[in-house]
């Protein structure tokens, strides 16, 4: 369980770890596009993850990248064709960055270590986790500020929006680099140099 929680707080794919920070600009302009792509990411981490800790024993060392990338791909383009059938518009929406969960930066970190099956899902389920509260997160306030909505729900009706460049790359990255601040102070993290 400590696992699970350190996963989705104290090393937290986006907040802490700084990882995936691409599609969590570019992708999560409103909460229901963070929160698809955040599940289906952790979806895939947990399933990857489990069945490269199953296989880590009979596979070779050398051959463990390759081990990663084909289920990563397999189970992304799995997800790929769920999705399709389930909303189009959302796959639209998400653009190149779901068939990139293959490539996602925390998800090869997550499925590098090796782990027992039980400490693999754990890790893997607090990662997905963390990585999808914060691309829902970040979703809700560009959602908000560019649009007064939530969840496409109108909450403030307004003719100008309150900060239009929300729904943009470059807002996104300031908003991005205000939630890393407030994480660093909440967590008295940030700030030291490392070795």
């Amino acid at each position: 369980m400590k696992t699970i929680v350190d996963g989705i707080f104290k090393q937290n794919p986006v907040f802490k770890l700084a990882l995936g920070l691409a599609p969590a600009v570019a992708v999560a302009t409103t909460a229901y596009n963070g929160l698809v792509l955040g599940v289906t990411t952790a979806l895939v981490l947990v399933i990857a993850a489990v069945i490269s800790a199953l296989l880590v024993q009979v596979v070779p060392k050398t051959a463990r990248s390759v081990l990663h990338l084909s289920l990563l791909a397999i189970l992304t383009m799995g997800a790929y064709q769920v999705l399709l059938q389930v909303d189009p518009q959302v796959v639209a929406n998400l653009g190149i960055f779901l068939p990139l969960i293959v490539v996602n930066g925390f998800v090869l970190h997550s499925l590098e270590r090796s782990a027992t099956v039980s400490e693999a899902a754990a890790d893997a389920v607090g990662k997905g986790v963390g990585f999808a509260i914060a691309l829902v997160v970040l979703g809700v306030i560009r959602e908000f500020l560019a649009a007064g909505t939530f969840f496409g729900a109108v909450v403030l009706e307004s003719q100008l929006p309150l900060f239009a460049l929300a729904a943009s790359v470059p807002g996104g990255m300031v908003i991005l680099g205000l939630l890393l601040a407030l994480y660093n102070a909440v967590t008295g993290q940030g700030g030291e140099l490392s070795d």
